[in-house]
């Protein structure tokens, strides 16, 4: 967007601030708001590389069907979007190959806390339904685990939060389960997780010798003119998509240098933390009842999202100046 936003300069009022409205009728247009705000999905150089990289284990996996698979390893910093952009690649898959009601071409399963190789099997059980799983032994679960892998089509699993995965279960380290799943020809497994998850990958040599070159996502580094225009390019697409969604009449200038310079110190260069301030920011626009998001919501949505909960020691929209 060309030009300066509106209230691009801190020390100048904004044209019609008004206090944020918290009526029953304020928060229910708020809350659908922000619930359209969660179906934008914007696609970046490392989103499409994982879209890519998931989309050639599916085929390898089909190509080699009953022998043993590969997995994928994508770790990366929270925040960054990965859950997102997995659950996108679901929806892609799903709208492509129009699955019918018996099909699941991608399994997505989310873990908890202190997950064991028992609670691992549980888990996908579950995804399918089954809920029958309390008693059962971790044998029986892993059979019933691989029968409705392969009576439900299934392609490709991702497995989320991999950090969660304890380091042992009660058959052993839950890695050997990890390997034996893949090693079983039952289905490619994608690994994401957080960089906490990193060692339970080099503490199995085995596990990561059966996975393809790993798809980590990276901060990108505000020291990098590539790095800064990928993370201005990104702010831009979400500054377009939340207008043409129709959640703002007019773009906020994201991809002006001094706003995108601010959202990258805030976010480290982890591009859902953009998503994430511009969530807060929208509902505070909402409120004000304004036409677009204006720097007083950013920094307003800094001061009470990414400095409240330690994401940054500073709030740059406030000790920084467009001019600097």
């Amino acid at each position: 967007m060309s030009g300066a936003p509106i209230g691009l300069d801190p020390d100048l009022p904004l044209s019609g601030i008004m206090e944020e409205d918290w009526s029953a009728a304020s928060n229910e247009a708020v809350a659908d708001l922000l619930a359209l705000f969660n179906t934008i999905f914007v696609a970046y150089p490392l989103h499409s590389e994982f879209h890519s990289r998931c989309d050639f284990l599916m085929k390898l996996g089909r190509s080699t069907q009953g022998a043993p698979q590969k997995g994928l390893r994508v770790l990366a910093p929270t925040g960054s979007g990965k859950t997102r952009a997995a659950e996108e690649f679901i929806r892609m898959v799903t709208e492509r190959r129009q699955s019918g009601d018996e099909e699941f071409p991608v399994v997505l399963v989310p873990l908890d806390r202190a997950t064991t190789s028992r609670k691992l099997f549980s888990s996908i059980l579950q995804y399918f339904g089954d809920e029958f799983t309390i008693s059962a032994t971790e044998a029986v679960l892993k059979e019933r685990a691989y029968k409705f892998l392969r009576r439900f089509k299934t392609l490709l699993l991702i497995i989320d939060e991999v950090q969660h995965l304890t380091s042992a279960g009660s058959g052993g380290d839950v890695t050997d389960s990890l390997k034996r799943l893949l090693d079983d020809g039952v289905v490619p497994v994608v690994f994401l997780g957080t960089i906490e998850g990193k060692s339970l990958f080099t503490r199995n040599l085995q596990l990561s010798g059966r996975l393809l070159s790993p798809c980590d996502y990276r901060e990108l580094s505000s020291q990098s003119a590539t790095d800064r225009g990928l993370l201005s390019r990104f702010a831009e697409e979400l500054d377009l998509a939340i207008v043409h969604k129709g959640l703002m009449r007019r773009p906020a200038g994201l991809s002006h240098p001094w706003i995108s310079g601010c959202l990258h110190e805030v976010s480290a260069g982890v591009i859902g933390r953009i998503s994430r301030i511009m969530y807060v920011a929208l509902e505070i626009a909402r409120r004000r009842h304004a036409d677009c998001i204006e720097v007083f919501d950013l920094a307003l949505a800094v001061d009470r999202w990414a400095l409240e909960q330690g994401f940054t020691a500073r709030n740059p929209f406030r000790s920084t100046s467009p001019d600097r």
